[in-house]
């Protein structure tokens, strides 16, 4: 366990002349574009460790403190000096409130802490339900009945998707390799939609498992992107304007309005690497719908559109190689470059590669081995219930799919992503979100075709007219939402409304077309 250093405040001596300044200022440049979208769900990690008033930094070999990231100090009357009134009125704010926004002043740790780590894991409102695991578990395996059974498991798997996606990312920081971490998040971002999907293969309940991709898709792009905007268009922010907000209102109506809610906001996010992902799941679309409109004619092949899709899944899943090797290696800093800039309110937070794991590799590997097993373990007591959930309890299958199970494994995104946009970081929000749809539409629906082939269940591409034409309407809509680069509390109204009456209909979809 790593030792703890007293509580610092991250501000860097005085530069001794113009050279520490332009040395400053060029390193905030060059680690403000290696971010790139698949590795921003590695700044949730970052988001936890300070929301609990910590930062836990590398120690380099042969060093006794870590290296901690800096930015100029100005001198008055300087072509900077309106930067350095934001920073005295920054630093004039109360400490709490500074530390509680994105920790600006907390306890600075060398290394891992095990123990430490694990609390910002454990001590959160979500860690209530874990007593729902192994309770459904012995729901299931003592027959308290069906009801017990569905919820508890279902309730189990919040925190257990919460848990699983931060040691994800503890172990991907703990591996100090920019590509490894990216490739690491990208793969077991979704691990919980992974092991539902085999459970429901297993069980033989493949309309289950395509009801619950699409409804991880719509969750994301709707109901989380839909809230974090949302939350984001009414936040409050000291200053009327920053990189990636701006409240268009008069400078001195700004300063006479008071509150937590402030008119006129308007967040602000780049567009290249969105509409990337846009288009990548466009092109999942085509997969549903072309198998599905291909299906739809009368044929004496039944087993065509099996063969078509299970080739497609090959073709989409080599798309999912292509697009992370795009991400992560021949276009990242160009992805990231519209992102650049100097904004005094990130405060150089940007420039914290050098900002570690709390756990170590070993903790962090243990951590993700346990859960996967409570996952697995509560999801195929679950899955085993849904039948007779859906005949006694009278809830449509398709609802349970669409709507149910994806709200338990997104818990976590849809918790980060509204951080973020309420830190008014819409460009993070959206990573996550549309990051997360991209990830399930082109690696974990391929995946779960692959895996039906290998154990021999007809599993297809074909989801139907309604899923089909549902998926696409809400992936056009989304795009014409981010067009502009610009997002509001009125897109995210829109996008939830969308989720509200997606709900609505599949709880009404007749048996016939489910």
């Amino acid at each position: 366990m790593a030792g703890r250093e007293p509580l610092l405040s991250h501000r860097a001596p005085e530069a001794s002349d113009g050279m520490g300044v332009q040395k400053s200022l060029t390193h905030q440049r060059r680690t403000t574009i290696t971010m790139n979208p698949i590795k921003l769900k590695a700044m949730a990690l970052r988001l936890r460790h300070r929301l609990y008033g910590r930062q836990f930094f590398r120690k380099r070999p042969g060093e006794d403190y870590p290296y901690v990231p800096s930015w100029p100090q100005v001198e008055p009357g300087g072509a900077d000096q309106q930067q350095q009134q934001q920073q005295q009125q920054q630093q004039q704010r109360p400490a709490s409130d500074r530390q509680a926004s994105i920790g600006r002043l907390a306890e600075t740790i060398i290394g891992p802490d095990n123990l430490l780590g694990l609390e910002t894991i454990f001590y959160h409102p979500f860690s209530i339900l874990l007593v729902a695991s192994p309770l459904g578990f012995i729901a299931f395996m003592c027959d308290w009945g069906v009801s017990w059974t569905f919820w508890l498991n279902f309730l189990a798997l919040v925190p257990l998707a919460k848990i699983l996606g931060d040691a994800t990312e503890e172990l991907a920081a703990s591996l100090n390799n920019d590509t490894v971490t990216g490739l690491l998040n990208a793969t077991f971002g979704n691990a919980v939609e992974m092991i539902v999907s085999v459970q429901s293969i297993r069980c033989n309940l493949l309309s289950i498992v395509k009801a619950s991709l699409l409804g991880s898709v719509l969750s994301n792009v709707l109901l989380v992107l839909g809230t974090a905007f949302f939350c984001g268009g009414l936040s409050s922010n000291t200053r009327q304007r920053g990189r990636n907000h701006s409240f268009h209102m008069p400078a001195e109506d700004f300063k006479a309005s008071t509150g937590g809610l402030r008119r006129e906001k308007e967040q602000k996010f780049g567009v290249k690497g969105a509409l990337i992902s846009i288009a990548m799941l466009l092109f999942s679309c085509m997969s549903f719908a072309l198998p599905t409109i291909f299906n739809a004619y009368p044929s004496d092949d039944s087993k065509s559109v099996l063969k078509v899709s299970r080739i497609g899944a090959c073709i989409v899943l080599s798309s999912y190689v292509a697009y992370l090797l795009f991400q992560l290696y021949t276009h990242e800093r160009t992805l990231a470059r519209e992102d650049e800039g100097d904004d005094s309110q990130e405060d150089g937070e940007d420039a914290d590669e050098e900002l570690g794991a709390s756990l170590t590799r070993w903790c962090s590997l243990l951590l993700m081995c346990l859960t996967t097993v409570a996952v697995a373990l509560n999801s195929e007591a679950l899955v085993d219930s849904i039948e007779s959930v859906v005949e006694k309890e009278g809830i449509p299958a398709s609802f349970i799919g669409v709507i149910l199970l994806p709200i338990a494994g997104n818990a976590c995104e849809h918790a980060s992503a509204i951080r973020f946009a309420i830190q008014d970081r819409p460009g993070l929000a959206i990573g996550i979100a549309v990051g997360s749809s991209t990830q399930i539409a082109l690696l974990v629906v391929p995946f779960s075709v692959l895996v039906g082939w290998a154990v021999g269940k007809p599993l297809d591409l074909d989801f139907g007219l309604l899923n089909t034409a549902v998926v696409t309407f809400c992936i056009l809509v989304l795009l014409a939402l981010l067009l502009d680069g610009r997002s509001n509390w009125f897109k995210g109204y829109i996008l939830v409304s969308m989720y509200a009456f997606l709900s609505v209909l599949y709880w009404f979809v007749p048996q016939a077309i489910q």
